[in-house]
């Protein structure tokens, strides 16, 4: 786990979060809820606590989407740009590293969901790859 303090913001600036303490490394997710939400091929997050982590600006402009199954995105309701989002239980939140200012210390440690990966997409390295959730979830 990583310690370094974070900082990061929403595109146009109106949003902005601090996140203290220790966090995972980065975990690629490609799931198709996952594209659809970051645009991309995956949706690269970093884990940390919920005690660790405030809003340090505009938290009245975060907005959550959330389907009848119960996932969820959060988004910033001025510029769309994704935002860290409360998840498992209201106990972490997963913070999208393209939302950061700051350079985690944190390096890619897994694919998580490369079963339903977008055929277009290569997966060249040598990380870790589940079809689904890792075994430790």
């Amino acid at each position: 786990m990583n310690q370094k303090p974070l900082s990061g913001s929403c595109l146009c600036g109106a949003v902005a979060y601090h996140a203290y303490g220790r966090y995972s490394d980065i975990g690629h997710c490609h799931c198709s809820k996952c594209r659809k939400v970051s645009g991309t091929g995956s949706n690269a997050v970093i884990l940390i606590s919920s005690r660790d982590f405030d809003w340090s600006r505009g938290e009245e402009f975060v907005r959550v989407y959330q389907m009848d199954s119960g996932w969820k995105s959060t988004f910033c309701s001025e510029c769309g740009c994704p935002l860290p989002m409360l998840g498992a239980q209201g106990r972490l939140y997963w913070i999208p590293v393209g939302s950061l200012d700051s350079e985690p210390d944190a390096v890619p440690s897994q694919h998580i969901w490369v079963g339903s990966k977008a055929r277009w997409e290569s997966l060249l390295d040598d990380l870790p790859k589940y079809e689904e959730k890792p075994p430790d979830r």
